[in-house]
């Protein structure tokens, strides 16, 4: 779990989480800044740009009820 802290180059400028530098320097944009983080955001849309503060087409886990871009499990078995 990710640590909240206030005011810092070193948080998500979305929820405001501790983000590590590896993770800022590896999917943040040119300056080191993390748009969105692991704890706010699907990994899919991190990997498609979401961090470096790109629009992605992935849709959000904020909007959208499946949290990973795919369809929800129903629960129920197939067949």
């Amino acid at each position: 779990m990710l640590l909240r802290s206030q005011g810092s180059r070193s948080n998500c400028l979305h929820c405001e989480a501790h983000v590590p530098s590896d993770f800022r320097r590896v999917h943040g944009d040119d300056e080191g800044r993390a748009h969105r983080c692991p704890e706010c955001d699907s990994w899919s849309r991190i990997f498609d740009g979401s961090a470096a503060g790109k629009d992605v087409s992935t849709p959000d886990p904020e909007t959208s009820p499946a949290r990973n871009a795919g369809e929800p499990w129903d629960g129920g078995l197939s067949g």
